[in-house]
């Protein structure tokens, strides 16, 4: 597989799929969503970070203080006590905490900083830079929650999977008039599935709503594209040399062995006290970003064949939670460390 989009696991050319959609099997989550806090809007764009379940209700306590416009996305599950035939609900934070903020980027963070330190925005894995969700997208996005949450469902899938070969359209009737996304049939139901900041987001029940067409040119994912420009540090550019795009198994073999080199590697120097906790951890996240940016647009196709690859990258995760762990590593850098993984889990575990 090249940057350039060319791929020794070949497969043919596929058609363009119409808007009725392809059939997709994704896992039933039997959970409905709900708005936990909304704002008025203001016009600018929407950001996001992963928190640890048990540290939303603080960061909502304070977002009220400070009169910040956010909104935490919840799951409400519904189960049955033992003994009792009504059945009960809880509501909790979903997709392991996830808080939108409204604002821009740089002001956000700067708050965050000041008030929850060691959170950060989190970058949109399709750019590689923070996360911004137009206003436009997530008005209608929260009114479809707010209206009908069972039909909301958050993807395991990066949107450019769902994205290959079909046609970008925009609803232009309705309470959806505005999002853009794919037509797609999962689990015999028609939906809408659209990028909110990176995450792929399936609405169901898609079925008397108007379209139009979106410029293909500007905004159709393809192969040439997948890779995206980055401006990589130091540290990073070494590490990313050890990547490389893989053409058969036997580069799939050399691939798996440069991931467990610099995963020792790493170990070597954090034992020797010539790297910190920090260094450590940033090392084992960026390989887990260099995996899911060379390799996570072909998993579908050639899942088999990258296997060794990603039973690596298991590893690495291996290790940053015996970092999170470890008595050593301090409160604070405990909590940007769970943070961090929650985001990582989000974006890069179906991988693995």
């Amino acid at each position: 597989m090249k940057p350039d989009g060319t791929s020794s696991f070949s497969t043919a050319d596929e058609k363009l799929v119409s808007p009725k959609g392809n059939h997709v099997t994704e896992p039933d989550a039997k959970t409905g969503f709900a708005i936990k806090k909304c704002r008025q809007s203001n016009g600018t764009t929407w950001s996001y970070v992963f928190v640890h379940n048990s540290k939303v209700k603080k960061m909502e306590e304070q977002l009220e203080k400070d009169k910040i416009t956010y909104f935490v996305h919840k799951t409400v599950r519904y189960f049955k006590k033992l003994g009792k035939q009504k059945v009960q609900h809880q509501e909790v934070p979903t997709v392991s905490g996830l808080v939108f903020f409204q604002g821009f980027p740089e002001e956000i963070q700067t708050y965050l900083d000041k008030n929850f330190p060691r959170t950060y925005l989190c970058k949109n894995c399709s750019t590689g830079k923070v996360a911004e969700i137009k206003d436009s997208q997530m008005q209608p996005f929260m009114r479809v929650v707010e209206t009908s949450p069972e039909r909301i469902r958050f993807l395991l899938h990066p949107y450019h999977y769902y994205a290959r070969n079909r046609i970008l359209l925009r609803i232009t009737t309705g309470e959806m008039a505005g999002l853009e996304g794919y037509i797609i049939r999962i689990d015999r139901d028609r939906r809408l599935v659209m990028d909110i900041g990176g995450m792929s987001v399936a609405i169901s029940g898609v079925h008397a709503e108007h379209f139009e067409e979106v410029e293909q040119s500007k905004t159709s994912i393809t192969h040439e594209n997948i890779f995206y420009q980055r401006n990589l540090q130091e540290r990073q550019v070494l590490i990313d040399r050890y990547f490389h795009p893989v053409k058969d198994d036997k580069e799939v073999a050399l691939q798996a062995e440069n991931i467990d080199y610099l995963r020792k590697y790493a170990l070597d120097e954090v034992a020797h006290n010539r790297i910190t906790f920090n260094d450590t951890w940033n090392i084992y996240s960026f390989i887990i970003e260099e995996i899911g940016y060379y390799y996570s647009p072909f998993i579908e196709q050639f899942k088999e064949h990258l296997d060794p690859i990603m039973r690596e990258g298991g590893k690495v995760l291996q290790e940053m939670e015996q970092i999170i762990k470890s008595p050593h590593v301090s409160p604070n850098e405990k909590i940007r460390y769970e943070n961090d993984y929650q985001r990582i889990l989000s974006q890069y575990n179906y991988l693995f």
